[in-house]
């Protein structure tokens, strides 16, 4: 049997099916919050149901003492229970992935550095420019498309990747944030592409794109005032004074309606 304890689960992995079976009808006849597959059965706190949960530990601690692997068992109660069977001989290297949601992207703190893990998650998340860091086996995943929450919850959802016992410490709370928030951000993209076209005179006007930030928008306004502002052009005749004064005014038009654009969909 083999124990792995995180910060919000504990993991009891068995190639043994009498002890998978002796754990999972505990489980199921003392707990209430229950998912579970043929061979895999989570128990997620309820607080009423402490007693159980402790009493369920010491079974646990018992079954498990000669194996040295846990420490404080007792105190465990108020975590994730996942029990898991595995067929004989075929136990995995755990890994354990801490998994922090950033602007920008997904963080996956690694127990380990293993470098065809590493290798392999890259592969799962390709086209994503995945990069790693090896001074705290820390991978950054950046966020791209609506896809990258599908690849993610797909990986997130199996325990079991290549040769290796994958063990996921996901706050679910951060995880939908995050999803609320990267939604947000795709309907406001949404939104100003929309409003962009309907500007296009403006962009054109300042000679820039919608892909430019509006930092690049001011700097070319403020290039094009400069050279068509009427206070520069006095010795000019009067068809060129009201040529620069009408690009001038276009040009004024356009920064302001364009600044008012971004400033509404930051």
């Amino acid at each position: 049997m083999q124990i792995v304890q995180s910060l919000e689960m504990i993991s009891v992995n068995t190639d043994d099916i009498s002890v998978f079976n002796y754990f999972k009808d505990l489980i199921t006849k003392n707990f209430s919050k229950i998912l579970g597959k043929k061979y895999k059965i989570f128990s997620f706190f309820e607080e009423n149901e402490i007693p159980q949960r402790k009493y369920f530990l010491k079974l646990l601690e018992k079954k498990c003492q000669d194996l040295d692997q846990i420490s404080d068992l007792s105190q465990a109660y108020n975590k994730t229970f996942r029990l898991n069977f595995t067929e004989k001989n075929s136990l995995k290297p755990v890994i354990l992935v801490k998994t922090e949601f950033i602007e920008g992207g997904i963080a996956l703190k690694l127990s380990v550095n293993e470098r065809l893990f590493i290798s392999y998650i890259k592969q799962y998340f390709k086209n994503h420019e995945c990069e790693f860091c090896t001074e705290n086996n820390l991978l950054m995943i950046p966020y791209k498309d609506e896809s990258t929450l599908r690849l993610f919850e797909s990986f997130a959802g199996e325990s079991e990747h290549l040769k290796y016992c994958v063990d996921f410490d996901i706050d679910e709370k951060e995880f939908k944030d995050f999803k609320a928030k990267v939604h947000k951000k795709e309907g406001n993209k949404w939104k100003f592409n929309a409003l962009a076209k309907l500007f296009s005179s403006y962009f054109q006007t300042l000679e820039c794109t919608p892909e430019d930030d509006l930092s690049k928008i001011r700097q070319k306004y403020l290039i094009l005032v400069k050279l068509y502002h009427p206070d520069f052009h006095h010795e000019k005749s009067g068809i060129e004074k009201a040529f620069c004064r009408e690009q001038f005014e276009k040009i004024q038009i356009a920064y302001d309606n364009l600044k008012a654009l971004y400033k509404n969909n930051a």
